[in-house]
């Protein structure tokens, strides 16, 4: 592929191809040279789940005038943009093509898919650094019962999670000797921008938070992760925290499936849909995509983890999206269940809720039996943030990386186990938390949310309260 001067051949595609021999030849990924400035808008294109498909999509896209930026074969996906406005109607009536879904409602100039050269973070840093507690005397620590977990294994230097997310800072002491830089990648635009450092962060922490949370290193200083032995992969998915798009997340999670990450942690939730409803094209479109990378993660024995959400939302009970399209001005829509969370609500996937100190639900823990699959410590959370620093972050996006960290010490200790093992292991062996009788956080007199029980779940918390001691001693 061309784009303003650089070129790069997508191999993945010619490879795979080449063992169709003379049935099908694998098509030129060129273009023009589009105007600087240009202003385009992406979509992914879905022929069938196999090589064939991604050539037929490819095809269809060259032939309406579009750009093709990557193309995934082993799952049929392929990603493109195109400066025109019916380039999504266009390409549907093609031949081989299932489904077409622009990934944004506002265009943005060409250059955004070019690699990334300015490395240099510039988000906010922690004035609250100073307040850091010892090392391994934050409340999530006992709360997890790590010193009973690290007794039997603090993490193999075999296992590798990825951090899918905004960057992370592997110059941070406590990092440093974590992040394996060679399975580290940029896919903020859809392909794999292996950029030296194009992984780091520049406008956000939240990443490099995640990773401290699994993996920061028992080093006398800073914050304890849960599993400080195992390696941390960077796969950087956007700039900001709540802007991954779908082109990123099957980038990154093809990423992971080919390159041995054992677990991936997604806290974060798409954009610019924040549910996706099965009766509208684009959302339709682009759950199948991700969808499809996330199964074939799974199909390599990766365990995904996801936060569950911060709205307070009972999930089984969703009416109203007030949040769409996060990249242009949200309207109130109307929505029902089938409209889902991208990555958390997929199949397979091992969604997170959050509790605070007194092991209660968080007050903006997304609750719901099937959704939340565990709970994890997600409030006042000390982690790594860039340039050495520290924060305490709230959020079910620090409760899932607790959830990651234990998988990654039970994979340490059973190399053997594939992904769907890990998850059983760790929905069996959660500590149980009960429904509270009457949950009113907020002290008012009125119940904020209703507790359900179905057997050994509820809706606030899973199975219960993912716990590493118990995890590894059973």
């Amino acid at each position: 592929m061309r784009l303003g001067g650089w070129t790069r051949r997508i191999g993945i595609t010619a490879g795979v191809l080449a063992g169709l021999g003379s049935v099908l030849a694998s098509p030129e990924v060129a273009a023009a040279d589009p105007a600087p400035g240009q202003l385009v808008l992406p979509h992914v294109v879905l022929g069938k789940a196999n090589p064939a498909g991604a050539w037929f999509a490819e095809r269809a896209v060259r032939a309406a005038g579009g750009t093709v930026v990557a193309s995934y074969p082993r799952i049929g996906v392929v990603v493109a943009y195109s400066p025109r406005d019916d380039f999504a109607a266009t390409v549907r009536g093609a031949r081989g093509v299932l489904e077409v879904g622009a990934t944004r409602t506002t265009k943005l100039p060409v250059e955004h898919f070019k690699p990334r050269r300015d490395l240099r973070y510039t988000g906010p840093g922690s004035p609250a650094s100073g307040q850091v507690p010892p090392e391994g005397t934050a409340w999530d620590v006992p709360a997890l019962g790590l010193a009973e977990a690290h007794r039997v294994t603090t993490g193999s230097r075999r296992v590798v999670v990825g951090v899918l997310d905004t960057g992370v800072d592997d110059t941070h002491p406590d990092l440093a000797g974590a992040v394996d830089t060679r399975r580290s990648v940029s896919c903020v635009s859809g392909w794999a921008d292996r950029s030296p450092g194009g992984w780091r962060p520049t406008l956000d922490g939240h990443g490099t938070h995640v990773a401290g949370t699994i993996a920061a290193a028992r080093n006398g200083s800073g914050v304890l992760g849960v599993a400080p032995g195992v390696r941390l992969a960077a796969v950087k998915l956007a700039e900001k925290d709540d802007t991954e798009t779908a082109e990123s997340m099957v980038c990154g999670f093809m990423w992971a499936a080919e390159h041995g990450f054992r677990i991936t942690n997604n806290s974060y939730r798409a954009t610019p849909w924040r549910y996706h409803c099965p009766d509208q094209a684009d959302q339709s479109a682009i759950r199948a995509a991700v969808g499809r990378a996330v199964a074939h993660a799974q199909s390599r024995g990766v365990l995904v983890v996801a936060s569950g959400g911060n709205g307070a939302l009972d999930l089984h009970n969703r009416t109203v999206d007030t949040e769409s399209p996060a990249d242009g001005a949200p309207v109130r829509r109307e929505i029902g269940n089938d409209c889902v969370r991208l990555p958390h609500e997929l199949p397979g996937v091992l969604g997170a809720g959050a509790v605070d100190e007194q092991l209660l639900k968080a007050r903006f823990s997304n609750h719901g039996i099937g959704p939340i699959g565990l709970a994890a410590p997600g409030v006042r959370v000390w982690s790594t943030v860039p340039n050495g620093q520290y924060a305490a972050y709230s959020g079910t996006s620090m409760a899932a990386p607790h959830v990651s960290g234990v998988a990654a010490l039970l994979a340490s200790r059973h190399p053997s186990w594939r992904g769907d093992r890990l998850r059983a292991e760790l929905l069996a062996s959660a500590k149980p938390l009960p429904c509270p009788e009457f949950y009113d956080p907020n002290g008012d007199g009125k119940a904020d949310a209703t507790c359900v029980a179905d057997g050994e779940r509820t809706s606030f918390y899973g199975t219960g309260l993912s716990h590493a001691g118990a995890a590894l001693t059973r």
